[in-house]
């Protein structure tokens, strides 16, 4: 058995991917020590290494693509000369950084839109890998990047359905947990308590000690700008019904009324899946 476990952290920018990161770091797991400094739209930090946001930057740039780029990246893609260079460097990487710990991970929004990439890395090290999927209100991501990055409403919505939808079905046999980023700002203890649980994460006196401390010291509910309830999904007229349906799948996982094993949810997702290639070619051929 691997003696090196890693969690990669996957969501949609906006989702609140970096507070979960540093709700993992609080549970015990290293997510390394030269991070991307703190942004006014992320004052509390944004959790990442350095190094694997630029190798996810330089990867996207291999296929001609920046993060708010809505395209799918063709499967015949992932052998290109200049992957396998990217490969190869993420793989030592990796490994004089992060694969001598027993428990470790990273975060960067990019990772579920290159999950072929990062899979196939991990894959060569031999490590026993999970995930936690973070999920938000497709509404509170799209008013996000509509208020921050001057984003149109349709492409915020269509960008959230490329990056959740498509690579998914690539963890349906890994050990994966969801967690919805409104829940863990509502309620914070278990909801990392959940996560330690389904991760396998041994929850010492640190990590109780850590969970107390995320809760009552980092998160701050005033930088959460925007809040939308399910119900608030009839008021987007832009919002596909797609993404309607995608969120709301995920939200059964994130509140445990659908298990991640569940033939019924993977039969739904991957006509999902083929209906976002559908919609997403349309797109970018319109």
């Amino acid at each position: 058995m691997p003696s090196s476990r890693a969690v990669l952290v996957l969501g949609m920018h906006r989702s609140g991917t970096s507070a979960l990161a540093r709700g993992l770091q609080m549970l015990g797991v290293y997510l390394g020590n030269d991070f991307i400094s703190p942004k006014p739209d992320n004052p509390t930090g944004y959790w990442e290494d350095r190094n694997i946001f630029e190798i996810n930057e330089r990867l996207l740039a291999v296929f001609g693509l920046k993060w708010e780029e809505v395209a799918l990246i063709d499967d015949a893609r992932w052998d290109e000369p200049g992957v396998e260079a990217l490969r190869t460097e993420a793989v030592a990487y990796l490994k004089s950084q992060f694969v001598s710990h027993p428990l470790w991970g990273f975060k960067d929004p990019r990772t579920i839109r290159l999950l072929p990439f990062w899979r196939s890395v991990l894959r060569s090290l031999e490590v026993d890998e999970c995930y936690l999927l973070v999920i938000r209100n497709p509404r509170s991501v799209a008013n996000s990047l509509i208020r921050r990055h001057g984003m149109d409403a349709v492409t915020a919505h269509l960008l959230w359905l490329i990056y959740v939808v498509p690579n998914l079905s690539m963890i349906a046999n890994r050990p994966f947990i969801v967690t919805d980023y409104d829940l863990v700002m509502a309620d914070p203890r278990p909801e990392l308590e959940r996560i330690a649980q389904g991760l396998k994460i041994p929850l010492t006196d640190a990590g109780k000690s850590g969970i107390e401390q995320f809760a009552s010291d980092f998160l701050n509910p005033n930088l959460r700008h925007s809040f939308f309830n399910v119900s608030d999904f009839e008021l987007d007229l832009d919002l596909p019904p797609l993404t309607r349906e995608a969120y709301l799948w995920l939200r059964s996982l994130a509140t445990d009324r659908t298990a991640t094993n569940s033939t019924r949810f993977w039969a739904a997702w991957e006509n999902s899946r083929i209906a976002v290639e559908r919609l997403v070619g349309r797109a970018s051929s319109a």
